[in-house]
């Protein structure tokens, strides 16, 4: 999850929840400009006021745009109206080297309480402080002119079916054919040092790639882990005397289950699952997540990110799967609704169920994702979870301490 390039596409997945929310599939197919928008698509497609919806955003680019830009999504109401925007930063910055081929991510939004019922043109564009780019629209796609671009509409109505939050659906995970191949019951002394060898866990990334807006702390004095009960509780406190300037205000507490020469607990396809209970102050950002073992001189690095939670979106979290290598680098993405501060309400098991064919995420045994399998995933993937601050989000309003709650880490494999 949390490899540097990758707080990038955090930070926007989340930058794109805003008040109204991010309303359609944004295609874009390259074009010598750079992007070409396709149509949209809402889901739900009708919704009433105050509810949630999902929208996926795509891009295909040939390359980078001279400067960073926002997504801009304006709602307009049959009037002509500017009823309500949404603007975003997009999940990789547009001035980046990876601004290039296939860029997808979902998001989830809210209806405001006070729309009115009726339907919205959405119209989207880029923009930064030299002005909006051009963009070429593509089949189905209007010019609305101005440098805004017709994608698809979203209907308002009172009388529509409130969605579910996904977290609600139906149990369907079945682990029948499966075996226990790394358990972590926190039923004694962590076993833990900054980078190994011969430890379960180590306290940094195993490329060095720590990240965040807290430093990760290894030291067993100064520990940010402490177990009680059978479960580990990582805190999260602001430094009282940082040593010189250079050092974070914060620290907090990372685990990864292979070293830097790739020793530890790997496994490349099988169920893996974390516990927890998070916290939801805004500016938290806890993580459970996979990442190719490293390093390795064949090309293919995949990340899969089973949960990340913004503290400032307390009724959803992300799940993302990431291609590094080969480059350029691409993702898919969504976000999991979930009943307001459910992820703080008690313990949870996130999961995902890694196949060759498709990759299923899970909450609580219930299936809120599913996308396939890149073929660029042919390393065993390693298992880290972590209590971050930052993503991108000001984290002035995070008590110190914050702890964050893990019951257990267990992964499977088939018998």
């Amino acid at each position: 999850m949390c490899q540097n390039p990758a707080l990038l596409l955090r930070l926007a997945l989340f930058f794109a929840w805003l008040p109204f929310g991010r309303m359609g599939v944004i295609l874009a197919e390259a074009t010598e400009a750079g992007t070409t928008v396709l149509p949209a698509t809402v889901m739900p497609a009708v919704v009433p006021p105050g509810s949630p919806f999902k929208v996926t955003y795509n891009w295909k680019t040939t390359g980078r745009l001279p400067r960073a830009n926002t997504v801009f999504v304006h709602f307009i109401g049959e009037k002509g109206d500017l009823a309500f925007q949404a603007d975003h930063v997009p999940y990789i910055n547009t001035d980046s080297n990876m601004w290039t081929g296939d860029i997808g991510y979902t998001v989830k939004g809210t209806v405001p309480e006070k729309a009115a019922d009726g339907s919205y043109k959405i119209l989207v564009g880029l923009y930064s402080a030299a002005g909006r780019e051009i963009l070429a629209p593509g089949q189905g796609v209007a010019d609305a002119g101005d440098r805004r671009y017709e994608v698809g509409v979203i209907k308002v109505d009172h009388s529509a079916p409130k969605p579910k939050p996904d977290t609600e659906g139906p149990v369907t995970l079945d682990l029948s054919g499966y075996k226990i191949t790394f358990q972590e019951e926190f039923d004694g002394p962590l076993d833990f040092s900054p980078w190994g060898p011969g430890t379960k866990w180590i306290a940094h990334t195993p490329w060095d790639g720590d990240f965040g807006d807290a430093a990760f702390t290894d030291s067993a004095e100064d520990s940010p882990f402490k177990i009680e009960n059978g479960v580990l509780r990582i805190e999260a406190r602001k430094e009282q005397d940082p040593k010189d300037k250079w050092k974070r205000a914060w620290r907090s507490g990372l685990l990864a289950s292979t070293d830097s020469k790739g020793k530890g607990f790997s496994q490349k396809y099988g169920y893996f699952e974390m516990r927890a209970k998070l916290p939801t102050a805004p500016g938290v950002w806890p993580a459970f997540w996979l990442a190719s073992i490293m390093p390795d001189p064949r090309e293919g690095v995949v990340e899969i990110d089973v949960l990340e939670f913004y503290g400032h979106f307390p009724s959803s979290y992300s799940s993302v799967v990431h291609v590094w290598k080969p480059e350029p680098h691409r993702a898919a993405g969504t976000s999991t609704t979930t009943k307001l501060n459910q992820v703080a309400d008690g313990f949870h098991n996130y999961g995902t169920l890694v196949e060759p064919d498709g990759i299923r995420i899970y909450f609580d045994g219930v299936e809120v994702w599913k996308t396939p399998t890149p073929p660029e995933h042919i390393l065993p993937l390693g298992v880290l979870l972590n209590l971050a601050l930052g993503s991108g989000w000001p984290i002035d309003k995070v008590p110190s301490p914050t702890y964050m709650y893990v019951d257990h880490v267990r992964v499977y494999g088939k018998k």
